[in-house]
């Protein structure tokens, strides 16, 4: 089997079957910040997963979504979390408008820095 490229965001580091961010949203470990929640569980050594559950309520255009569900994925694919053997899934909180998403982002890089640490 072919090993990950480093700087990539291969098939292996997200979640590929329909359902599968279930048993990591029941899960008890999780990091919280004003407007996102991490959820984290335990997964293949060396290879972590990444997932994005944004709701049509926190952002109401698509544009906006996929805008920011690709702001998070480019964070992950360059944190060294991706190299931790976790499950990750962030879920938004809070509705909110195009100027906060680097905010929210750099929110979400300090719940990736606390997802590391613990491990």
């Amino acid at each position: 089997m072919r090993e990950a490229r480093a700087e990539g965001l291969s098939r292996r580091h997200r979640f590929t079957v329909q359902g599968s961010f279930g048993t990591i949203l029941r899960s008890a470990r999780k990091f919280r910040s004003p407007h996102a929640v991490l959820h984290v569980s335990a997964g293949k050594p060396g290879i972590s997963r990444f997932g994005v559950a944004l709701a049509r309520r926190q952002a109401p255009s698509a544009v906006q979504r996929n805008r920011f569900k690709r702001a998070l994925r480019e964070a992950f694919r360059r944190h060294p979390v991706k190299r931790a053997g976790l499950d990750l899934v962030v879920m938004v909180r809070a509705r909110f408008e195009r100027e906060e998403e680097a905010g929210m982002v750099s929110e979400v890089l300090a719940l990736f820095d606390k997802a590391a640490a613990a491990e």
